[in-house]
Formats: C-alpha cells, sequence, structure tokens
C-alpha cells in the first residue's frame, strides 16, 4: 500500500496514516477484535460516516454554483452526483482501486468496493482534519460533473455501445477471461476491446456486473482521452 502516492492522487496529506490505512482495508480482509467485537480495521464505519460527509459537500458545492436554481433543480443534480456512476468515475479518476486491500473472491462487485472507499476515505479526511478539507476534495473532484446532462443513469454497456456506434466503429466485443472463486461466491474477470483502444479488464460477482465493470472504465478512458 503505498501511502505517499494516494496521497497524491487525493491532494491531501493525512495528519494520522492510520486514518489512510483503515480507509483503503475493506472488511472482507480486516482483522476482528475478540473483546469488543468490532474490526480492527475494515472501512465500513468510515463509509457511514463519509456518506454523511459527501452529501453535505455535494450539497454546499450545488448550493454555491447554482445561486438561482430552486429546491426541486438542485435535488435533481444531488441525485445526479452523488450516485453510484458519478461516484465510480471519481474513485476510477483518482486510481483508487490500485491502493485498496480485498480479499480475493470476495462476493462484492469492484464497483461498489471503489464507491464504498471512496466514502470511507472522505470519512477519514473529516476525522483527520475537518468538514473544510472534505469541501476542497469534494469541489477537486466532482466539478467536473457539475454541468453534464441532468438524466437517470444510464447503463455502461449501453453507453458504450452508443458512443462507439455513433462514430461508425463495431460494437464492443466482452470475452471472459476466467472464473474465480467458489459457486456461491464467484468473480469473473472480463475484457472489453473497442477498435484502437487496448483490452480493459473488469471484474465482477457475475458475469454481467464484470462486463459492466469493464465499460465503466472504457468509458472513463474514452472521455479522458477523447479519441472516440
Amino acid at each position: 500500500m503505498d501511502l505517499v502516492k494516494i496521497q497524491e492522487n487525493i491532494g491531501y496529506k493525512f495528519r494520522n496514516k492510520s486514518l489512510l490505512i483503515m480507509a483503503l482495508c475493506h472488511s472482507s480482509v480486516a482483522k476482528k477484535d475478540r473483546s469488543t467485537g468490532f474490526y480492527e480495521r475494515g472501512f465500513d464505519r468510515l463509509e457511514f460516516l463519509g456518506d454523511r460527509v459527501l452529501n453535505m459537500s455535494i450539497a454546499e458545492l450545488l448550493y454555491t454554483a447554482f445561486p438561482t436554481e430552486d429546491e426541486g433543480s438542485l435535488s435533481k443534480r444531488y441525485i445526479a452526483l452523488v450516485c453510484f456512476e458519478t461516484c465510480a468515475r471519481v474513485a476510477i479518476n483518482i486510481n483508487l482501486e490500485e491502493f485498496l486491500e480485498v480479499a480475493k473472491g470476495t462476493s462484492l462487485e469492484e464497483l461498489r468496493i471503489l464507491c464504498d472507499a471512496l466514502e470511507a476515505l472522505l470519512g477519514a479526511m473529516y476525522l483527520d482534519n475537518g468538514l473544510h478539507v472534505c469541501q476542497e476534495f469534494v469541489k477537486n473532484n466532482w466539478s467536473q460533473f457539475l454541468f453534464q446532462p441532468i438524466a437517470p443513469p444510464q447503463d455502461p454497456k449501453s453507453k458504450l455501445q452508443e458512443l462507439v456506434q455513433s462514430k461508425g466503429y463495431a460494437l464492443p466485443e466482452y470475452t471472459v477471461l476466467k472464473k474465480d472463486g467458489q459457486d456461491h461466491s464467484p468473480s469473473y474477470t472480463v475484457a472489453v476491446r473497442v477498435k484502437g483502444q487496448p483490452n480493459i479488464i473488469g471484474i465482477g460477482q457475475s458475469k454481467k456486473a464484470a462486463e459492466k465493470n469493464a465499460a465503466t472504465k472504457m468509458l472513463h478512458i474514452l472521455d479522458s482521452s477523447n479519441t472516440v
């Protein structure tokens, strides 16, 4: 776990590094304290706190950015900014997946873990130095989505398909690379291929979930590079 690099990625240096370590540790690899029954490590409690911090920070960001909009319009923008898809994109932007400790074969989908860990990271930042550092982090990482069209979240596979078709390219190709884990808790690894781009890997507890994971990552790459 490279604590220096993750702090560079998020633009914040922790005073209490143990909070950062806890935020990067999924409960699947956390150790339980036998005397208290609580996890010694694991970001579940930080996630609970960070969810509330995110909600407050997004609300404050919208209130400031759109001074003439009514409550109804602000609520629609709020839903779009705190939704699973937007949080996943922020997590990918800061390469959060590179730093997480997650047990192999866990039944949770990778992108869901990323979103949960992102909230845990905000919870850790709040405990380390207060709400203002969280608001600054949210401003830096969510502002790019402020003016996106307000619409219901779209399935990433459908969105990727529409994007490549609009450019006259062949449909994305998905290939199952492997299946790990037990029958009751499988983990699929899938690759998606788009013309002119390297294969992108996705992981999920089902083939469909892994394909969505890969499609979301490919969309992020295409949005960043503007090559399609």
